[in-house]
């Protein structure tokens, strides 16, 4: 498989297909036909896409390296599965899929020996890996039986450390599941299909060495790995000294120092008092200057270092110039044909394109054209966040906004909005700029909140938008929702697609003439108060007079609010947070509400003071839906209480379980209500924004003439409780098999619809990897408060005795 561009890795890929990326000076596609040379296989098919030419200019027909390859060049993308069977008439035995861009040396006789014992029609090569969140997660039985596997999942849907290496042993007869010419995938396609017909595929678990050469950081490592001696390859050239390999043609000065592990290529020369460090690999044709060093860093063919230049983890293109004393440091890559000028510093992870020039006493800061300090990833649970000016900053923000405006192409109408904070007005007009500079059009909707913004982006068609504001808890961290054309939270997918153009600054900036405008709209809020009115039992409230005592941190929050409870003719009270409890004791009022500035959290207080906890208000407000919805369904998250069935089925109603993060929820709820969601009776806006939940529970004891204890009192009975127990990334996916095979082992009862969750005859408890940070989230409901209780420490225990083990 040698089809790969490898967008992440640019612009070490940039002119140069993924599989012909040098490894200790040799494509790394060379490593692959000879590891299948080594174990007898010497037909071997090659498909090809990007840049097809340059591997065939280079392997030929494969004879140099003992042989014979045959060539299937892919028009367009047709997906792992569906380029192979492009060689379906070669493929006429049992045959091995084998990546030409990774780096392996597992012992293929016993993988297919595997195979074959088992009768197996599908083989996997599987890897126990440390943070599996870039592959596909692979479940097996204790016979080696696959049982499950999922593409890439998000933590939610960790359920081992078991990942698909994409190397395959496969019979001729998979390939008649799919029609050729059209684009198929082995993992998301193939396998599944095989899976639902109950046909044998196995897993073979391999503790050899597997290295997804995905981008530069795993580039660099690859290399590490080679000159430890952890890969079963030779490394051409001459061992002078311990772990020093130098080419016989090269020419080193008597008084450079080498110090090993490194490498040094072909013709190459090494000038006076030059230090090649450890880790280093200087390629072919390449001129180190007097007193320059090189650590842990890696340079391809025909570069050029001047006198005093520092290389610290580094990886430097082919054809490249780097001026007397500069430094380049950890994580940068320069492209080929790129000059870096006298005394300039590269900062850590800044990547040069090729062709570029950077003039002399130059910082770069900064990729060339964008500022960026890559981090793992640029998406949360909830949107982006960080802190001002240090991970958000205006830079960061405008190529955020430029990645966003990309994804939905130019000319998409987008909102933006921001609360009063003058950190996020600043950052709200770099969003801005990055918008328009691919060509989308903004609509500037002032000082809004989120579920604010979800409301506006519906009713004026927006295709999508974005919110900018402060933490509630932190005004030095800045939180940036984004939303689709719904008005939801967006698909991982989408995500990973905006994060993967942000990555690589993958876009096209517009000519002048294509620029658009930018349009100002100042009234949402008050098309927003009337919409937030449809529906509600105005009456039954102005006849009530219900008595509340209000808190609201931010001053949108009070003046969209206070009107809205003026019409419906609540008696209402505005006090600070820390004078909520001393005026709740006056038994004054029906009930008392905190709400965060934002407009999304509700904290909720009954007429004695005493706060509600967050599962009972979820469920009344669920029972609320469930009788104004009387036979229709509602959405619930999977950590949600069993008893909203119960409630579900006095009101004829159904329930639908969804993952717990609140995209999810939100994409179940729209495929049900779409406009109807955005209405003040729809599931969307009641579990998204705060103002209606309120309203909402205002209607409920108007309605009902019942106080909210009673509201309350009426509900089932249930007992839950949640714990977070620390666990780092690199254990994840560990704990989760361990918990896994742990309970199978023990005949407990397991689903894996989210994280593990194991269930008894009295409650159940629910494992889930924050995708936030290093945690396990456990949840857990009993029979009795107590039950409950116990649950989740033991799961607490256990998972921490597992980390610790481990360490």
């Amino acid at each position: 498989m040698a089809g790969g561009a490898g967008s992440r890795l640019r612009p070490l890929t940039c002119e140069l297909p993924k599989p012909m990326v040098p490894v200790m000076n040799k494509p790394v596609m060379t490593y692959s036909i000879e590891l299948l040379k080594r174990y007898g296989i010497d037909r071997i098919g090659v498909t090809l896409q990007y840049l097809p030419q340059v591997i065939q200019d280079y392997f030929g027909d494969g004879k140099d390296l003992g042989v014979s390859l045959k060539y299937f060049i892919e028009e367009t993308p047709l997906g792992t599965a569906g380029s192979v069977k492009n060689a379906q008439d070669f493929l006429d035995e049992t045959f091995v899929v084998i990546s030409g861009d990774a780096l392996t040396d597992i012992d293929l006789k016993k993988a297919i020996d595997f195979h074959v014992q088992n009768h197996s029609i599908a083989t996997l090569v599987l890897k126990r890996v440390e943070v599996p969140l870039e592959y596909g997660v692979v479940v097996t039985n204790e016979r080696g039986e696959i049982t499950r596997f999922l593409e890439k999942p998000n933590w939610g849907e960790v359920f081992s450390d078991t990942v698909n290496t994409g190397i395959y042993i496969l019979e001729p007869e998979v390939l008649d599941y799919f029609e050729k010419n059209k684009k198929f995938d082995f993992s998301q396609d193939l396998f599944p299909m095989l899976l639902k017909d109950k046909k044998p595929m196995f897993g073979y678990i391999t503790d050899e060495y597997w290295c997804d050469i995905g981008n530069p950081q795993s580039y660099l490592q690859a290399h590490f790995d080679m000159m430890d001696g952890k890969v079963r390859f030779s490394i051409d050239g001459r061992e002078v000294k311990k772990g020093v390999w130098v080419s016989e043609t090269s020419e080193i000065h008597p008084d450079a120092f080498l110090e090993g592990p490194c490498y040094v290529g072909k013709y190459s020369r090494i000038s006076k008092a030059a230090y090649i460090g450890p880790y280093s690999v200087v390629g072919d044709y390449c001129e180190i200057g007097e007193e320059s060093s090189t650590k842990r860093s890696i340079l391809w063919n025909f570069s050029h270092l001047g006198k005093k230049v520092e290389l610290r983890g580094a990886t430097i293109c082919s054809k490249v110039e780097i001026g007397s004393n500069s430094s380049l440091f950890e994580g940068s890559v320069v492209g080929e044909g790129s000059r870096i000028s006298e005394y300039c510093t590269i900062k850590p992870d800044v990547k040069i394109w090729p062709g570029k020039v950077i003039d002399c006493r130059t910082m770069v800061k900064s990729n060339v054209v964008w500022d960026t300090r890559l981090s793992r990833s640029l998406f949360g649970k909830d949107g982006v966040a960080g802190l001002l000016n240090g991970e958000i900053s205006p830079q960061l923000v405008h190529r955020m906004g430029a990645a966003f405006g990309a994804d939905l192409k130019p000319g998409s109408r987008i909102a933006v909005s921001c609360d009063e904070n003058n950190s996020c007005k600043m950052l709200k007009y770099s969003m801005i700029s990055g918008l328009l500079s691919v060509g989308s059009e903004v609509f500037d909707l002032g000082e809004l909140t989120t579920p604010i913004l979800r409301y506006a982006v519906r009713y004026f068609a927006f295709d999508g938008g974005i919110h900018i504001f402060a933490d509630q808890e932190d005004r030095n961290k800045v939180r940036i929702h984004f939303v689709d054309r719904y008005g939801a939270n967006l698909s991982p997918a989408t995500e990973r697609r905006i994060e993967n153009l942000f990555i690589r600054d993958d876009f096209q900036r517009m000519a002048a003439d294509r620029i658009q405008g930018v349009h100002v709209l100042r009234d949402v809020p008050i098309f927003y108060m009337r919409n937030l009115m449809n529906g509600i039992h105005h009456e039954a409230i102005r006849e009530r007079k219900v008595r509340l005592l209000l808190s609201a941190s931010g001053k949108l929050m009070s003046s969209v609010l206070m009107p809205i409870l003026k019409d419906l003719g609540c008696i209402c009270e505005w006090v600070e947070e820390g004078e909520l409890s001393s005026c709740l004791r006056s038994g004054r009022y029906d009930l008392a509400c905190k709400i965060d500035k934002n407009g999304e959290n509700l904290v909720i207080f009954n007429e004695t003071g005493n706060p509600v906890e967050r599962e009972r208000l979820w469920v009344l407000i669920t029972s609320m839906l469930l009788k104004s919805r009387c036979g229709e369904e509602v959405v619930v998250p999977y950590t949600a209480p069993d008893i909203i069935e119960q409630l579900a089925q006095a009101y004829n109603g159904v329930v639908i379980r969804t993952r717990s993060s609140r995209q999810a929820v939100m994409e179940e709820i729209i495929k049900r209500e779409g406009c109807d969601g955005f209405s003040g009776k729809g599931m969307f806006s009641v579990y998204s924004d705060g103002a209606v939940a309120l309203v909402k529970l205002i209607e409920a004891i108007s309605v009902e003439e019942k106080s909210l204890s009673e509201l309350l009192e009426d509900l089932p009975k249930f007992h839950m409780k949640e714990k977070a127990i620390d666990c780092p990334w690199s254990a994840k996916g560990r704990v989760m098999r361990s918990l896994i095979e742990g309970e199978n082992k023990g005949g407990n009862r397991v689903e894996l619809f989210e994280g593990v969750k194991i269930l008894s005859d009295k409650g159940w408890a629910l494992i889930l990897p924050d995708s936030d940070d290093p945690v396990c989230r456990i949840y857990s409901q009993g029979f009795s408060e107590e039950y409950a209780s116990e649950l989740v420490d033991f799961y607490a225990e256990k998972i921490s005795n597992m980390v610790q083990t481990e360490q």
